[in-house]
């Protein structure tokens, strides 16, 4: 272990010793009158200090080793959850452990976990595009939500990739259609291809709050896969044929309102036909306890009728 690493983990240590209260004072104090045979004034070692002893005196590949063997072994969470911070703090020189850690990531029962062996992947830099894209073949549906997620994570740039993705917005359940709209904001402009299907998805009517039992969840669901829509249109970059949905969005819920105004002023005078629209929400008054929310729409529909209009000289 280099000097630069065993200070880092040190002071990992110190500050969690610190926080759980481990100095030999406050111990005695929360001992108070209790039998020092059975309760000892220092605590047993905590999960974090077991980890630092076992990596202790090994060399950078021994403790990549024990790290791995942790989080695919049956230890704790909390110790798995500590190897995995361990690796992140590596970064890319552990990037050789991707693939067990890919695999580990598509059978891990735990949620927590889940998403840490997430940013983990994101942390090492992990190649495992082709990976996650051969398991879709046999994956289950649980599995197929995680590698769409961690693809977005990973700002998959691929072409099957993004074919992957932008077949998934085709997919029955919106629910599985927003995590594919949330991956494919988080790559951007790389996934230009998708616009048309998220353009599609974005001028859906969306479910009404009232008509049927469900319709609380149903409203609910649609609203959420509309805004995923309209935020992955603005972050791939806006073209033309988005026009109506963004401007049709602008009399929606106040995050979609805002999301679409920015989007509009980045086309400039080619959006000239939601004028209208953007004027009515700069007219915008606070309504249902949603200040800050309609300050920023009405805000951003300032910025994009400056935008779209022409400059009077």
């Amino acid at each position: 272990m280099t000097s630069h690493y065993l200070f880092k983990l040190t002071l990992v240590l110190i500050l969690c010793a610190a926080a759980a209260g481990c100095e030999p004072s406050a111990s005695k104090k929360r001992a108070g009158s209790v039998n020092n045979n059975t309760n000892p004034s220092w605590p047993r070692p905590s999960i974090r200090t077991q980890l630092l002893k076992r990596l202790q005196d090994q060399s950078r590949e021994q403790q990549q080793e024990t790290l791995l063997a942790i989080v695919l072994g049956d230890e704790p969470n909390k110790l798995q959850h500590d190897a995995l911070e361990y690796l992140s703090i590596m970064g890319p020189e552990a990037s050789s452990l991707s693939l067990p850690l890919a695999e580990q990531l598509l059978v891990e029962t735990n949620p927590s976990m889940v998403r840490k062996l997430q940013s983990t992947l994101l942390e090492i830099q992990a190649d495992i595009e082709d990976f996650l894209l051969a398991a879709t073949e046999t994956a289950n549906e649980q599995q197929i939500f995680r590698i769409v997620q961690t693809l977005g994570l990973l700002s998959a740039s691929k072409p099957a990739s993004l074919e992957f993705l932008t077949k998934r917005l085709s997919v029955p359940g919106r629910h599985d259609q927003q995590a594919a709209c949330e991956s494919l904001e988080k790559i951007g402009p790389l996934a230009h291809s998708a616009l048309p299907r998220l353009i599609e998805i974005a001028a859906k009517p969306r479910t009404p709050l009232q008509g049927s039992p469900d319709s609380g969840h149903a409203y609910r669901e649609s609203r959420a896969l509309h805004l995923a829509a309209i935020s992955a249109i603005a972050a791939i970059g806006a073209n033309d044929e988005a026009i109506p949905v963004l401007t049709s969005a602008l009399s929606g819920d106040p995050l979609s309102a805002q999301i679409a105004a920015n989007a509009l002023a980045g086309l400039g005078p080619r959006a000239a036909s939601a004028l209208p629209e953007l004027e009515k929400l700069k007219a915008q008054n606070d309504y249902q306890g949603k200040a800050i929310a309609i300050a920023m729409a009405v805000k951003a529909a300032k910025q994009a009728i400056a935008a779209i209009k022409p400059t009077d000289h």
